[in-house]
């Protein structure tokens, strides 16, 4: 790993950085010191996601892990894993002592989380949730972004995935993720986000 992060240091000009978790599985938790080997070979940042590689998603982050790593490296940390709420982003800085934290699974289908937590880590108040109606034009713009990047067809077989995610929570969410997980035709698509986003 070292040698890959010098060699990949070396070759471009620009900041490295790499990201980690706390270790294989609970008997070999070695992020501390795997950390300091990233820093040591050149890497200029270092998110880490507090969970073993064999817990995958399952279980809590291990902030305690997270905070020793920041202890042991004077380069920049990002913290990862379970920021669900405002809160949790605002417990990972204090508690941890890192630099950042990164979002994963929490902003999907809701990409108003990032300002909701910068708002609420200035303010210590919350922004309300979009209505539904805004749910509706920022899942619009982010399929027509997808489509006019990647063309119709891969736009929207790409899209369908943040589609579902946006949809969650909303009644008749489960047809509606069908349907569009089995269409090929945008218009259709736009039409059943009109009917179920109002």
């Amino acid at each position: 790993a070292s040698d890959i992060i010098k060699s990949v240091v070396s070759s471009v000009s620009v900041p490295v950085s790499v990201k980690i978790r706390t270790g294989w599985d609970f008997d070999h938790k070695n992020a501390p010191d795997f950390a300091k080997m990233v820093e040591d070979s050149g890497a200029s940042m270092l998110a880490i996601h507090g969970r073993t590689r064999s817990q995958l998603y399952s279980g809590h982050v291990d902030l305690d892990t997270i905070k020793k790593v920041k202890e042991s490296v004077s380069i920049p940390v990002i913290g990862n894993g379970d920021i669900f709420t405002e809160e949790d982003a605002k417990n990972m800085l204090e508690y941890t002592g890192v630099d950042g934290v990164m979002v994963g699974r929490g902003i999907y289908g809701a990409p108003w989380f990032l300002n909701h937590i910068i708002y609420f880590l200035k303010t210590g108040e919350k922004l309300p949730e979009p209505t539904i109606s805004e749910k509706k034009e920022i899942l619009l713009k982010h399929i027509s972004s997808m489509i006019e990047y990647y063309g119709e067809k891969t736009g929207l077989f790409n899209a369908r995935k943040h589609i579902a995610w946006y949809s969650k929570g909303i009644r008749n969410s489960a047809e509606f993720r069908n349907f569009v997980n089995n269409s090929e035709n945008i218009s259709e698509v736009y039409e059943f986000i009109e009917k179920l986003f109002k």
